[in-house]
């Protein structure tokens, strides 16, 4: 069938206008840099170089200090920065970087390059050196190609406050021959990545105050008032129970943050409702905790949304796992083992640390906040006592 003029030139003006969308107008790749509260500070482009990703030297100025100066010796290949008082001197090509005059030298696991003419930093630098520079973390998440810079006065106290030990219990549920458990099909286990999970935030808790219990060590299994009466007996300020989901669904991933709330139902401890015909569940008691529980996840949910594309909704329901907590008490499911990249990042040992350092976080944020509560109240109530 022939086609009329009319018609063969609309169509090839369709096809020039679809090649001009698709190729001429498409996107370069982009490295979101964010704060503590997400907000995005700047998006620039990247470059990639043998799978390693590459930025230029002048997002310093956007994200980290607008004063840095920077001075490129070409034939050389030697890049000079100064920056909050300090001198940081790198060749393209060589990993070792100087921060200081003489005072350290950090090695990068990537080198800077010259890519099409311009001195390249790798994704390394702003990691490992931006903290030596200022009193910063800085996390990269590699999926999202997402880099977080955090001051850690907005996460640590200025002192801090030993006259209260902070006591957290975390849960790594599951465990031994339990077989409520999910697990990958490759393998990896809820039981097992909930435990090194829970075994990374006691590791880093040392340094910040905390006295962190863990409701097994090992493999073992123990019954849900085991883990709970140990918590209470010991006088915990705080619960986190961790989990992975499953889904007959692959599709279905991310990270999920749950508080125990009865919804408003009559408390009564050995009062049940039906759902669904013969299932039942019971009233939860921990009401009286949710307006803490709700403080903690809400830090929570702020650091557990760098991990994912779209921002993570705290639920409240009768959760089993948290009845009869006697303190603020969240349940943080950490991924879908079903979902196979969701898996993958649960198998891998540098995703586990950074969700370990994402949890201390939350914690001692919460913790600072109600020291400083029980401090304002101090003060307070001294204050009443002078005009009495």
């Amino acid at each position: 069938m022939w086609l009329r003029p009319i018609g063969f030139l609309s169509l090839l003006v369709f096809i020039v206008k679809l090649v001009s969308a698709t190729h001429g107008n498409a996107q370069a790749p982009t490295v979101r840099f964010v704060d503590d509260q997400g907000k995005t500070l700047a998006e620039v482009e990247y470059s990639l170089h043998q799978e390693h990703t590459y930025l230029p030297i002048d997002v310093l100025k956007t994200v980290f200090d607008p004063d840095i100066s920077s001075q490129y010796q070409r034939p050389r290949k030697q890049l000079i920065l100064n920056t909050k008082d300090k001198e940081i001197r790198l060749r393209m090509g060589n990993p070792k970087v100087n921060v200081g005059l003489g005072e350290q030298t950090v090695t990068l696991t990537i080198p800077p390059l010259v890519i099409q003419g311009q001195p390249m930093l790798p994704i390394d630098f702003f990691r490992r050196i931006l903290p030596h520079l200022d009193d910063v973390d800085v996390l990269y998440n590699p999926d999202l190609q997402r880099i977080r810079i955090i001051p850690k006065t907005v996460w640590e106290p200025e002192e801090a406050d030993n006259t209260r030990e902070w006591v957290v219990f975390i849960d790594p549920g599951h465990g031994g021959e339990d077989d409520l458990g999910c697990k990958s099909q490759n393998g990896v286990f809820e039981k097992d990545v909930v435990l090194a999970v829970a075994k990374e935030i006691q590791a880093q808790s040392h340094q910040y105050g905390l006295t962190v219990h863990l409701t097994r060590e090992n493999d073992t299994n123990k019954t849900r008032m085991q883990r709970i009466q140990a918590a209470n007996r010991n006088h915990g300020q705080l619960f986190l129970s961790l989990h992975c989901n499953a889904s007959f669904s692959p599709n279905q991933e991310g990270i999920r943050l749950y508080i125990n709330n009865p919804n408003g139902q009559p408390r009564f401890k050995t009062t049940t409702i039906p759902v669904f015909g013969k299932n039942r569940i019971n009233i939860l008691t921990q009401i009286n905790y949710l307006k803490q529980s709700t403080a903690f996840a809400t830090l929570l949910q702020n650091e557990m949304n760098f991990f994912v594309e779209d921002p993570i909704v705290i639920s409240e329901f009768p959760v089993i796992a948290l009845k009869d907590v006697n303190m603020p008490a969240v349940l943080l499911e950490l991924g879908y083992l079903s979902n196979i990249e969701d898996a993958n990042r649960l198998s891998n040992p540098d995703h586990i640390t950074e969700l370990g350092k994402s949890v201390i976080r939350a914690i001692q944020s919460y913790s600072a906040s109600i020291r400083q509560e029980d401090n304002t109240n101090t003060h307070t109530v001294k204050d009443q006592t002078k005009f009495d």
